[in-house]
């Protein structure tokens, strides 16, 4: 019989850092739409404060590969792994772009990544006064720049027995989404998980401007003067 989990996301409490959160609601959302017991190897990319793959090793997932850009959210990650008490032996750290990673020398069967998804035609990125705040949310002009990134990324690897997961936004349009990175990219998606939350209100201005087919195709409601939108965890498989 399978253990349960012994950890709720909500009882992990990690620390932060300027411009990296301990927990996001997307980060939230990831944790509770996977099942750490499918797994033996996670490779969380653009892992932050390290929560996605700290709450699967608490929850029993075997061995989790941590990878980040910035040197910050890898020392970050570090020193949660160490308050928690987690042996050395479970994990790995890959400080770089995920480009940087060959997945061939790795036994990873699960990816997760909440990747920069904020759209720069929408948002000035500079009204985020860290760094590290502007990397984890510039998405380019559409939201998707680093997304498309990544599915390039993984287009030349072999990822036939790999899991993906990811973290996005109903903003982008998630059914148009999905369309393109099969059509793009040869990666069939499936909505694996969703969550309501608020709009955030640096959005307001675009979001309220649209008309009422584009806010149903991005999932927008209004309820009691307040805007929300969906983040979906998304879960993807190679079609080569």
């Amino acid at each position: 019989m399978n253990q349960k989990p012994r950890y709720l996301i909500e009882n992990i409490n990690l620390a932060s850092s300027n411009g990296i959160a301990a927990k996001t609601p997307f980060s939230e959302a990831m944790c509770q739409g996977i099942d750490p017991q499918q797994y033996q190897c996670l490779l969380d990319v653009g892992c932050g404060s390290g929560i996605i793959g700290i709450y699967s090793l608490l929850n029993h997932l075997p061995f989790v590969y941590f990878n980040d850009i910035q040197p910050e959210a890898i020392h970050l990650t570090q020193y949660n792994l160490n308050e928690e008490q987690i042996s050395s032996e479970q994990y790995h750290i890959l400080q770089g772009t995920f480009e940087s990673i060959d997945l061939s020398k790795y036994p990873i069967d699960l990816i997760t990544f909440n990747p920069p998804q904020l759209p720069t035609d929408w948002v000035n990125i500079d009204i985020f006064k860290e760094e590290g705040e502007k990397k984890f949310r510039d998405g380019g002009k559409d939201g998707k720049a680093v997304i498309n990134r990544f599915f390039e990324w993984l287009s030349g690897q072999d990822t036939y027995n790999i899991s993906i997961q990811l973290g996005v936004s109903s903003v982008l349009a998630i059914d148009s989404f999905l369309q393109t990175i099969e059509k793009q990219f040869a990666f069939s998606g499936t909505k694996k998980y969703e969550n309501i939350v608020p709009v955030r209100q640096i959005l307001y201005p675009v979001v309220t401007a649209m008309s009422q087919n584009e806010k149903d195709a991005r999932d927008i409601t209004f309820q009691d003067g307040i805007l929300y939108k969906k983040i979906y965890i998304l879960e993807f498989k190679s079609k080569r």
